[in-house]
């Protein structure tokens, strides 16, 4: 790019700014195709690499854990925490029960939840092992206390690790 004395001109200066070399100013049309070209190319293998067999859409049916613990009390003994309550439900599910959670939250005592307010449940232990005999249901957490209020909730769980309902939240207070 040159004029008719073999000048340069102002379009080819600015090309060859360093060092007599041509440097390339990429603008958004050079761009756009560079990012559709893979972009088409990944939905389109999407769409033609599956293998044509397809499932149901929706997810298989479990039998779900109809367990439930009722009237559920606690009591400190020493620095453990005892839970009972009954435990009501069909009894086609006692084979599939293997273990229970416990979710708590514990607050300071002179900073108490408002009534009526709600209570984010953050902390659980799971815990395995036969804890039903008889449609009741008892269990200890060692080393759980501390000073304040807490609130507590268990629910049951089944062998694939998933809980049933909930039971009721109790409220213990612990002035240690």
């Amino acid at each position: 790019m040159t004029d008719d004395r073999g000048r340069m001109t102002e379009d080819r200066r600015r090309m060859t700014k360093g060092g007599g070399r041509p440097q390339l100013t990429v603008g958004f049309s050079c761009c756009l195709p560079s990012v559709l070209c893979p972009l088409l190319l990944a939905v389109l293998l999407m769409i033609f690499s599956g293998c044509g067999v397809k499932g149901s859409p929706f997810l298989t049916e479990q039998k779900v854990l109809t367990f439930k613990v009722d009237q559920l009390e606690g009591a400190w003994e020493d620095k453990s925490l005892v839970l009972k309550g009954l435990v009501q439900g069909d009894d086609d599910s006692i084979p599939l029960i293997t273990g229970y959670r416990v979710y708590y939250v514990w607050y300071s005592p002179d900073r108490p939840p408002c009534e009526g307010c709600p209570i984010e449940m953050k902390n659980f232990r799971d815990i395995t092992g036969r804890i039903i005999s008889d449609h009741q249901f008892e269990c200890r957490l060692p080393a759980f206390k501390q000073k304040g209020i807490c609130f507590v909730m268990v629910r049951l769980m089944e062998k694939e690790g998933r809980p049933g309902p909930s039971s009721d939240r109790i409220k213990l207070i612990s002035d240690l």
